[in-house]
């Protein structure tokens, strides 16, 4: 076997590899946000149209799909219609929020994504989505 030969052999085994490895992260990813989606199904997390809240938030990333909400008192699952890798940007996108007061879905905007869904939780019910989120390949 000639030196060409062998470089190419070798070049197309990374090639491969990287992407197997791209593969097992895509799948994992699916399965995490599927997970979630079936939490809140078999959940019956109780849906809201809206969140009113006097004090600022704070969020908690669960997957690119899945925020936990927090004001003072209570917690919140957000869901986004499409996967919000505005998440992980440095640069913040503003929220876009038609009540100073109240987070609404279907309308308002978390760092540049629409908010699909609310859901009330529990502390139990937040922790458990945490850790989901943060399984296998979390």
């Amino acid at each position: 076997m000639n030196v060409s030969r062998y470089l190419a052999l070798l070049g197309a085994a990374a090639v491969a590899g990287c992407a197997a490895s791209g593969a097992t992260q895509d799948s994992s990813a699916i399965s995490k946000a599927k997970a979630l989606e079936d939490y809140v199904e078999v959940g019956q997390l109780e849906e809201l149209a809206l969140i009113r809240t006097r004090d600022q938030i704070h969020y908690k990333v669960v997957s690119e799909k899945h925020i936990i909400i927090y004001d003072r008192k209570k917690s919140y699952l957000a869901t986004f219609r499409r996967a919000c890798r505005e998440l992980k940007e440095t640069h913040v996108t503003p929220d876009i929020r038609h009540d100073r007061n109240t987070i609404r879905a279907r309308f308002d905007t978390i760092r540049g994504c629409r908010i699909e869904s609310l859901y009330a939780l529990d502390d139990g019910q937040a922790e458990e989505l945490i850790q989901l989120g943060e399984g296998p390949g979390g």
